[in-house]
């Protein structure tokens, strides 16, 4: 049975799926890291929270593994670098805790500016006091955001219904995004610091993210501002704010993520002036209920071979854009497979083209299948969708891509053409219904259903060699299911696709090659793995 491990507290509503879908659920909340490494070995899947980090002796030791989900949106504590190299598939939630976490960033900033932690505790404390708990407004005040994406552009929306003033800086996003949430398009990171009142980050930790507000660049605010950060500890230099608000020159700050968690002794904890809460923009119940079930429904696809909705680390299938996109990736899987076998040197350049209306916008995809193909017979470790295009890239091989939208002959087809060091191959296919065509093979005409054990014969086109073959093969008992006859011209060359039942032997190819007008025998072996 197919075994998933739990490490860290998930909605039951996700236990419950994986289970009812077969799989069997091991919850284990907030084991240590030589546990997970003792046990991993015995489980194909793993959910993990942000207390666990998957690093890569988790995953080496993870002989089994195939799939790492994150139930959020942040897979910082994952290693997806070498989770991709080893093919161990990376899924997360992207959207399921938006609303929750933009609602718990304007709470911070609420609670920040009108002192509402302070102001409860001294009531708790059997005293009443008004005049040092006086607050700001949010009306008219101009707002920073760090990231428009979908909590960034959830938090503009509130921000906006409370009469602020937004800027926002983020390279990625569209103009029309900006003005879709009223928001002022600011093209670097010093002009929206030096410009606004409060700050609020929403952009994932990467490299080029991490420690992005440290002293200097939080000393560009204005005097007295507000910093909330909501996103990912490490962003913020925690030291620096510190140091900041102890200098009066940020006024208040919301923090809710913090560069080591979990964390119980932080300097900020105790800061009069700062709002401190244990990373809880995921914490409510509906934001855990529905972040459970997606992350269980990604498993339970990754783990029997269905096209996953959320990806890290592989391309996306566009299935509304394109509703064939997974038969035309096992249409280019098999191109894949094919073209390594009939290449006898070693390519020094590839090129894909791709034809139709909207197959072109699944060329990672079909990248990404094709390299699964050429590759699985010639390498030992495991290959599939995500690590392929790596794979590749080690070995300095590289596919070019062009999408030409119209074809004369063919609504959508795949064409292959490799070149090196020997006589070059191309190689065109398409797919008819939901099943694969090789229409073409180095300007041979043919429709070929690529499938099985594949025998390839190149001859001259005289009379008789039907019958040489066929009877050769008779005499060894091989049965000939299907046999496809292309040619370029009369007493030419032609080209034969076989059909067989079984693996023909060296001593067969022997007396195939042997014959004075066979020019070329190839087998092919066209069986491939299940696994994306």
């Amino acid at each position: 049975m197919t075994k998933v491990l739990v490490t860290g507290e998930l909605h039951p509503i996700a236990i419950e799926l994986m289970r009812k879908e077969g799989l069997e659920v091991d919850v284990h909340a907030l084991l240590e890291e030589d546990k997970i490494i003792e046990i991993i070995k015995n489980y194909q899947g793993i959910v993990t929270r942000s207390q666990t980090a998957v690093n890569k002796s988790i995953i080496d030791a993870g002989v089994q593994l195939k799939v790492i989900g994150r139930a959020a949106i942040g897979v910082d504590n994952i290693d997806v670098d070498y989770a991709t190299k080893k093919g161990v598939l990376v899924v997360h939630v992207p959207s399921d805790n938006v609303v929750s976490a933009a609602e718990h960033t304007i709470a911070l900033l609420l609670s920040a500016i009108r002192n509402l932690g302070a102001a409860g505790a001294l009531l708790k404390s059997g005293k009443w006091s008004r005049k040092e708990f006086v607050g700001s407004e949010l009306l008219n005040k101009k707002l920073g955001i760090i990231g428009l994406g979908k909590v960034g552009s959830h938090v503009a929306k509130i921000a906006h219904a409370f009469g602020m003033d937004i800027y926002a800086y983020d390279p990625y996003i569209s103009k029309e995004k900006f003005e879709k949430h009223h928001a002022i398009k600011v093209d670097n990171l010093n002009d929206l610091l030096t410009q606004v009142d409060i700050l609020t980050i929403h952009t994932p930790k990467t490299k080029t993210t991490l420690g992005m507000l440290d002293y200097l660049n939080l000393k560009e605010m204005k005097q007295g501002s507000v910093l909330i950060n909501c996103a990912r500890g490490g962003i913020v230099d925690e030291d620096a704010l510190f140091r900041l608000l102890n200098e009066g020159h940020i006024a208040k700050a919301g923090i809710d993520v913090f560069a080591q968690e979990p964390i119980i002794n932080h300097p900020l904890f105790s800061h009069p002036n700062c709002v401190c809460t244990p990373h809880l923009g995921a914490s409510t119940i509906e934001a855990q209920f529905r972040v459970g079930r997606t992350i269980a429904k990604q498993m339970v696809k990754a783990l029997k071979n269905q096209v996953v909705d959320h990806p890290v680390n592989m391309p996306l299938v566009e299935g509304e854009i394109f509703p064939h996109s997974r038969a035309f990736c096992s249409l280019a899987e098999k191109m894949g497979c094919i073209a390594s076998q009939l290449t006898k040197f070693n390519p020094s350049f590839m090129r894909m083209i791709i034809s139709g209306k909207d197959l072109g916008d699944q060329s990672d995809l079909l990248k990404a299948a094709y390299f699964k193909g050429f590759f699985q017979n010639s390498t030992e470790a495991r290959v599939n969708y995500i690590n392929s295009a790596q794979i590749a890239l080690d070995r300095n091989l590289n596919l070019e891509m062009i999408k030409d939208p119209l074809h004369e002959t063919y609504s959508h087809l795949l064409k292959i053409e490799i070149y090196g060091d020997g006589e070059p191959v191309t190689l065109s296919g398409t797919v008819f219904a939901t099943k694969s065509r090789i229409v073409e093979l180095s300007g041979y005409s043919m429709d070929i259903e690529p499938e099985g054990n594949m025998l390839l014969i190149k001859n001259q086109d005289v009379p008789g060699m039907i019958g040489f073959v066929g009877g050769l093969l008779g005499d060894h008992k091989i049965n000939i299911a299907r046999w496809e006859l292309g040619r370029k011209k009369q007493g030419g060359e032609a080209l034969s696709f076989l059909l067989l039942d079984q693996v023909i032997d060296d001593e067969i190819k022997v007396k195939l090659t042997d014959h004075e007008s066979i020019i070329q025998v190839t087998s092919l072996d066209l069986s491939f793995n299940d696994e994306n």
